[in-house]
């Protein structure tokens, strides 16, 4: 078996976890910006999840399996309340706004793709252009890139 290029393991791994624990969410930024075909890098796995009681629980619950525990110093209900950063052996972002972007209006245009047997659910690309209109330079950078690659498909 091939390894998997060490810069898919972040995203493999929380998405794995987050599976595993039924969880509701879409990989957002720029996980989602690589999936949908642009060559970047990025440092952490965000993710924008179901704004619910019983979501959130199960999210805490997937990420307290990551190496440190990180997420432990927070209480489940606190992933619904801003960006919460849970910097563990992966960075992981989790949120339940993407700019003006929420899970319930993403999930009906999200797309989906197995790697290594991974399921990854992530934002489709009006809504992954739409989480980035913001005033960050890279978010304008990444709707540049991402509208050229729209044009040549």
């Amino acid at each position: 078996m091939e390894p998997k290029p060490p810069e898919l393991a972040p995203l493999l791994k929380v998405c794995s976890l987050l599976n595993d624990a039924g969880a509701h969410y879409l990989v957002v930024d720029g996980q989602a910006v690589i999936l949908h075909g642009l060559v970047r890098t990025t440092e952490d796995v965000d993710i924008l999840i179901e704004a619910s009681e019983t979501n959130a629980l199960k999210v805490w619950e997937a990420l307290s399996h990551l190496h440190d525990g990180a997420v432990r110093e927070l209480k489940p209900l606190d992933l619904l309340d801003g960006v919460s950063k849970i910097a563990d052996e992966v960075e992981a972002d989790v949120s339940v706004q993407a700019w003006k972007v929420n899970y319930a209006a993403a999930v009906g245009t999200a797309l989906e793709v197995t790697i290594d047997g991974v399921h990854i659910p992530y934002v489709g690309y009006e809504m992954l252009v739409a989480s980035k209109q913001t005033c960050r330079e890279k978010d304008q950078w990444d709707i540049l890139q991402l509208r050229a690659i729209k044009e040549r498909r």
